[in-house]
C-alpha cells in the first residue's frame, strides 16, 4: 500500500482539561484510544499519521500552532457531544487552510447537519480503523479531493452531495478483534499523563480494551460506535499487548476500558488463569455487572490483579432501574457489593440522577444504597439524552436546549436541586470515609456540608 504514504493524517479531538474544573479536581485522564487505534491502523496501512493531544493544551487557540508543526493534508476529529461547540471552532480553523476535514464518534453520526454546516466533509458511521484507510487511499488516487460521484462506494460513512446528505452502505464490524494493530502509544504522548496522575495520586495508569460492544439496552447508552453486539479478543492476545506495554512504560496500573468486563464468566476464568500462569499479574480495574457476580470467579480475578470493580449503580429506587431498562435490581447490587467486599475487591459506583420519574425520596434512596455499599469510589451525573437513544426518544418533545454540548430537557426539579444532590451525595461520602479514617475534623466538616445540601432538597 505504498501509494498511500503520501498523505499525511493528524487525529485529534475537541476536549481541553483546562475546560473541565470537575475532571480537573479527579485528574484521573487516560489518552484518547480510540484516536490511538485510527493511528495504529494508518501507520500499518503505510500512511503518515499522528496525533494531537488537546487534553493539555492551554486552549483552543493552539490548534493553530499544532496545524502549522504537522502539516497535514487531512485532519480527523473525535466527536463528542460535550465538545461539539469548542470543535467547530477547530474545524473551522482546517477550512481555512483548505485542508481535508473527517469526523467520527458517537455524536457526528447523530448531528449530521451540524457537522457538515462547521465544515466537516466527510463523517465515519461506526467503527473507524478500515474506513479512514479507505478513505485516504480514495484521496490518494483523486490528488488530494473527494469524488462525489464514487464517494459512496466507501463503506461506513455519511456526506453531503450537494444539498443531499448520503449514507453508504454499513461496513461490517470487525472481526476477529486481534487483527488490529495495538494502539499507537508513544512515551512522549504518555509523559503528561503520568505526570499528572503521579502529582495526584502518587501512581500511574494506562488504559486498554479488551472488547468492544454491549448487548443490553440501557436506554440513555448511545452504541453508534459498535453496535449492539459483543466482540471479545482472545485471552492470551490482551495480556501479550499487557505485558508490552507493562515492559515499555511500567504504569502502576491498567485501566480496561471495556464497557462490561465481567460479561462472559469463561472468558473472564481464562484471562485471569493466564494472567496467573504468564506472570502477567499486575493491579487493574474494570466495569463489571451486578448480576454475573459469583465468588469463585471475583476470587480469581482478585488473584490475577484486580482491585477496583465500577459497577453502573445508577439508582437506588427499582423503579428508576426499570425505567432505564437496566436490568439489575437494588438487591443484586446490594449483594454484589458484598461479593466485591468478601473478594477484596474495592467498588466503584456510577450514579445517575435527575432520570424522567426520579423523584426527592428516589434520591434519599440512591444516598442510602451508597452507604450500603461503601464505594471507594463514587462519580455522580446528571441525566442528559443523546440523540439515537431510547432516552432521547421518550423526551425529545421536552428538550428545552443545549448548555455546554448536553442537551437539556424538562426535568422534575431545578437545577439548584440537582446540583444540591450531587453535593449532598459527595458530601456524605467524604464523610463516611473520614469517619473510616477516624479523621473527626474532616468528618465534621464534611457532615455540616451533607447536613447543608440535604436541607436544600427539602426547598420548593
Amino acid at each position: 500500500m505504498r501509494y498511500l504514504a503520501a498523505v499525511q493524517v493528524l487525529f485529534t479531538h475537541g476536549y481541553f482539561l483546562v475546560d473541565d474544573p470537575h475532571e480537573a479536581e479527579l485528574m484521573r485522564p487516560f489518552p484518547p484510544l480510540g484516536i490511538q487505534y485510527l493511528v495504529a491502523a494508518l501507520r500499518q496501512a503505510g500512511v503518515g499519521a499522528e496525533w494531537w493531544d488537546a487534553t493539555w493544551a492551554p486552549g483552543v487557540q493552539a490548534f493553530a500552532g499544532a496545524l502549522e508543526a504537522a502539516r497535514p493534508d487531512v485532519v480527523g476529529f473525535y466527536g463528542h457531544t460535550i465538545t461539539r461547540p469548542v470543535t467547530a471552532g477547530m474545524v473551522a480553523e482546517c477550512v481555512g487552510r483548505g485542508l481535508r476535514v473527517i469526523a467520527g464518534g458517537p455524536d457526528p453520526v447523530q448531528y449530521l447537519d451540524e457537522y457538515f454546516a462547521m465544515g466537516v466533509e466527510v463523517v465515519v458511521v461506526g467503527e473507524g480503523e478500515r474506513t479512514v484507510v479507505e478513505l485516504v487511499a480514495h484521496l490518494q488516487a483523486n490528488h488530494g479531493r473527494w469524488d462525489y460521484d464514487h464517494l459512496d462506494e466507501v463503506a461506513g460513512i455519511a456526506f453531503r452531495r450537494g444539498e443531499v446528505v448520503v449514507r453508504t452502505a454499513a461496513r461490517p464490524l470487525i472481526r476477529p478483534l486481534d487483527s488490529l494493530p495495538w494502539p499507537m502509544r508513544q512515551r512522549s504522548d504518555l509523559d503528561q499523563y503520568f505526570a499528572a496522575w503521579r502529582k495526584r495520586h502518587g501512581e500511574t495508569a494506562l488504559s486498554m480494551t479488551t472488547s468492544r460492544g454491549c448487548p443490553y439496552h440501557c436506554t440513555w447508552c448511545s452504541k453508534q460506535v459498535y453496535g449492539d453486539t459483543f466482540r471479545r479478543r482472545e485471552p492470551d492476545a490482551v495480556i501479550d499487548e499487557l505485558v508490552a506495554m507493562r515492559e515499555a512504560f511500567s504504569p502502576d496500573q491498567i485501566w480496561f476500558v471495556d464497557d462490561m468486563f465481567t460479561i462472559n464468566r469463561r472468558w473472564v476464568d481464562q484471562f485471569c488463569t493466564r494472567m496467573i500462569e504468564r506472570g502477567a499479574v499486575m493491579p487493574f480495574y474494570v466495569i463489571g455487572r451486578a448480576e454475573t457476580l459469583e465468588p469463585a470467579q471475583l476470587a480469581r480475578m482478585r488473584a490475577a490483579g484486580c482491585y477496583r470493580m465500577y459497577l453502573s449503580a445508577e439508582s437506588g429506587a427499582d423503579h428508576v432501574l426499570s425505567a432505564m431498562k437496566k436490568g439489575t435490581t437494588v438487591e443484586e447490587l446490594r449483594t454484589a457489593g458484598r461479593l466485591l467486599r468478601e473478594a477484596g475487591i474495592e467498588l466503584g459506583a456510577f450514579v445517575m440522577l435527575g432520570y424522567p420519574g426520579e423523584a426527592r425520596p428516589d434520591v434519599l434512596a440512591t444516598r442510602d444504597l451508597l452507604r450500603e455499599l461503601r464505594p471507594a469510589v463514587t462519580l455522580v451525573s446528571v441525566a442528559h439524552p443523546m440523540k439515537g437513544t431510547a432516552f432521547y426518544d421518550d423526551v425529545q418533545g421536552e428538550v428545552t436546549g443545549v448548555s455546554g454540548g448536553r442537551l437539556r430537557f424538562k426535568m422534575a426539579y431545578s437545577d439548584r436541586f440537582y446540583t444540591a444532590a450531587q453535593r449532598m451525595l459527595w458530601a456524605d461520602e467524604r464523610a463516611r470515609r473520614a469517619r473510616e479514617r477516624q479523621a473527626p475534623a474532616e468528618w465534621l466538616s464534611a457532615s455540616a456540608r451533607y447536613a447543608w445540601w440535604r436541607g436544600v432538597l427539602t426547598l420548593p
